[in-house]
């Protein structure tokens, strides 16, 4: 399945965060601000040993922090899933009877996400007051190499192909929806 070199990897334990309905419990976390861990349980119906697991994997991932008996969204947490917000009404602003230029819409993505890590990596900088820049490369090359892990990873579940050059949803893909396609 996946090499050991990418369990580690904060995107790879991301995207296997929300394969594991993770994103009810950052929903609910947003719409009520602060919850006690039986508020959490009962709001998501999530079985014990999944919301503990879930909960500390958001907890490493400073997604989430505890504060006493309450659990609540960091800013990280709470960017990360206004990313998926927006992500998901940009993808639902288009018109599905339109097909976008090819060259449009990767432009468009990746405007999305060099603007998303210049506000981490000024956020970083705000916090941590320096960042060497080659090992902030070194580290995205890396990352990008997750990238392609994952997409290997849904081809074989049959909701990609991929050539490589170019990543094509498959009608199984198609007809879900973005949460759907997060909680895989």
């Amino acid at each position: 399945m996946v090499g050991e070199e990418y369990k580690e990897s904060t995107i790879y334990k991301l995207v296997k965060l929300l394969k594991e309905n993770v994103l009810r419990i950052l929903i609910i976390l947003r719409e009520e601000e602060k919850l006690r861990w039986k508020e959490i349980q009962e709001k998501t119906d999530l079985p014990v040993a999944t919301l503990n697991r879930s909960l500390a994997a958001l907890k490493d991932l400073h997604f989430i922090m505890k504060e006493g008996e309450f659990y609540r969204l960091t800013w990280t947490g709470r960017l990360a899933l206004d990313g998926l917000f927006l992500l998901g009404l940009r993808i639902g602003e288009f018109p599905s009877s339109e097909k976008i230029e090819d060259i449009v819409a990767e432009r468009l993505l990746a405007r999305d996400v060099v603007l998303a890590i210049l506000i981490i990596l000024f956020a970083s900088l705000k916090i941590r007051g320096r960042l060497d820049i080659k090992e902030f490369e070194n580290a995205l090359d890396e990352e990008r190499k997750v990238i392609y892990k994952i997409i290997g990873d849904f081809e074989k579940e049959g909701l990609l192909k991929f050539d490589g050059k170019v990543v094509e949803a498959t009608d199984k893909l198609k007809e879900m929806g973005l949460v759907d396609i997060l909680s895989l």
